[in-house]
Formats: C-alpha cells, structure tokens, sequence
C-alpha cells in the first residue's frame, strides 16, 4: 500500500485527483475529525459525493465551495453513499443550496428515514433493551440513555431523495464511474469504480490506516455483517497495486488489493482472540469488548464499539465455532467444540 504524493486540500479548495475528480476535506467534531468529500466533473455538471454532518462550520465549507473552485458550472447530482452522519448530515441543506437531485440506495434512505423519524424515548429504550442484552454495566445503559437524539443532531432535515442501484453509471468528462453496493459497514454502501482508469471512490469500506467499523443494525442484532464484510474484502483483494483508491478518511493511496488482505487479516486475527477468550466460559458482549478494545468508551463511541463486538461474535456463530445462549437476559457465545 502507498500513499499517494498528494497535498490535501485546505479549506474553501479542493485538491485534483485525476482529471475530472476532486477531492476536498471537512472538518467533523469526533475523534475522526475530518471526512474527505468528492467533485466529479460532468457534461451536465458536478457530482458531489457526500455532504458532510449538519453545522454551521460544514455549511461555511460548501458556501466556500460553491462560490469558488466549483462555481463555473451548476451542481448536477449529490451521491450519499450511506446513513452516517457524516455523510447524509448535511445533504437535505446541500440540496436546498444547489437545487440538484439527490441518489442513494433505497436500503441506505430508509435506514435514516428509520433512525430520523424514530423518537427519542423510543429509541433511548431500544438502546437499553439491546445493551442489556449486550450485558452492558446500567452506567453504560444510562450513558446511551442520555445521549439522547444522536442522530436528529447532526443531520436536517433529510432531503429528497431518488435510488441508485448497482451496476449504474456516471458519465464523467473522462470516464465511466460504474456504482458498486456492498455491505459491512452499512448495509447497502455506494462506491464508485472507473475500471478503465483504475479508480476507486471507496468512502468507509478501505480505509488506509484504520479498519471501518463493522456493526451489527440494532433493529437485527442476530444477522452476520462481518460475513459480508468479509465476502467483500476477498472480492476486492484481487485488485492491482496500481488502483488509486479514494477513501472517505484519511488520504488517497494505491494498493486496494494489499490494503483488503490486511483488513481480512485483521480481522481472522480479531475472531481468534474471542476464541481464545471463551476457552473456559461462554462471553458476552461486554466480555468481547474488553478482549477487542480493552477501554472504556463515551456514548458515540460505545455503540459502535458494542456493535462491532456483536458482529465479531455474530461470524463465529455463523462460521459454527460458537453457540448462542441467553442466561438472565443477556447473550452468551460459548465455543461448539471447547
């Protein structure tokens, strides 16, 4: 894996990547502080892709935008490539400033449509009934509890919206980005592929120094999302090195086959440590955490971290190593064959 010679771009600029995509990167209020967002250059006009959270900062950033490096032609498209704040937070505004259409996958929409329309109590009380399940300590379910409209918070209002599927396309004035859906760290991502340039808007799902999260949805805790992720990464893994990949973190770089056997590595290596972990009892989701991460977490960071432990134990159940059990409320994986 390489990383590519590329200055990242500050504020109010973007930074070309090839001839008709360019990138430019926002500010965000996590410990990911930034998310990097993309310009494709149409005949019709631009394709943005992703939007960024709702604020007054992101806000600043496309108003600098639109008045500078893109304002020879209008905003043709605006791709949100899935429901995560980052990325969806922002669109509904973004619409109302560019009058263009705006595409997901259907799949993606009514998971924030879902997660927008739920109420506060109503979801503050889903979030304990699954911690509990978790056999997260009551402090943990009283942090979730008060961590109340997590969503509503950094997007607003939803914009409207219409439904790419795979295998579309968008016609640059270089190229060909063919649209990809693939699931792991959400549930029907958009990526986008020039294969005859070799180029790749991957977003979240090859990051270049950190693995994306891999959680389980809270309204189907059960269902294995780290098996597609998997599948996934062995469909990529045979990429050349010489694809340039275009992530939604970090930086730009080549190696998308290389940087795949490493997530898949990362984590076989991660499955085999709950293994180990549950050689003399069964372990719960609390127990996983502590193997996988070994710290303790705020409210963000505790859902997605308690998520991905589930989805870790989710493939061991489904690969056959684990069984599931439930014993005063909370699930258990034990090992089949101790």
């Amino acid at each position: 894996m390489k990383r590519l010679d590329i200055t990242r771009p500050s504020h109010g600029t973007v930074t070309a990547l090839a001839q008709d995509i360019y990138w430019a990167r926002f500010d965000l209020p996590f410990r990911l502080n930034h998310i990097n967002l993309y310009m494709i250059d149409t005949k019709e006009g631009w394709v943005l892709v992703d939007a960024g959270i709702q604020s007054e900062e992101t806000s600043r950033q496309w108003q600098a935008l639109l008045a500078g490096p893109l304002a020879h032609q209008k905003v043709a498209k605006i791709i949100i490539t899935h429901h995560h704040v980052d990325h969806i937070g922002f669109a509904g505004r973004l619409q109302e400033m560019t009058g263009a259409d705006v595409y997901m996958s259907q799949p993606e929409y009514e998971k924030a449509h879902w997660l927008f329309d739920y109420g506060d109590e109503d979801f503050s009380d889903l979030i304990a009934e699954v911690y509990g399940r978790y056999g997260l300590a009551s402090s943990h379910i009283e942090l979730a509890r008060s961590d109340k409209g997590r969503f509503t918070r950094y997007v607003a209002p939803l914009p409207q919206v219409q439904f790419l599927k795979a295998g579309d396309s968008i016609k640059s004035t270089h190229g060909t980005w063919e649209v990809r859906i693939d699931q792991g760290h959400s549930t029907a991502h958009i990526g986008l592929m020039d294969k005859e340039r070799q180029l790749y808007i991957c977003v979240d799902f090859l990051l270049p120094r950190i693995s994306p999260n891999v959680s389980v949805d809270l309204r189907d805790i059960d269902k294995d999302m780290l098996g597609a992720y998997l599948s996934y990464l062995k469909g990529v893994s045979s990429l050349e090195a010489r694809w340039q990949v275009f992530p939604g973190h970090d930086w730009p770089y080549q190696g998308a086959g290389t940087r795949a056997r490493q997530l898949i590595d990362h984590h076989h290596e991660r499955l085999q440590l709950l293994r180990e972990a549950a050689r003399q009892n069964p372990i719960s989701v609390a127990d996983a955490m502590g193997v996988l991460f070994g710290k303790e977490f705020e409210a963000h960071e505790l859902y997605f971290a308690s998520g991905e432990a589930r989805a870790h134990l989710n493939h061991l159940r489904a690969l056959g190593d684990m069984v599931q059990m439930q014993k005063g409320g909370v699930d258990y994986f034990a090992l089949s064959h101790p």
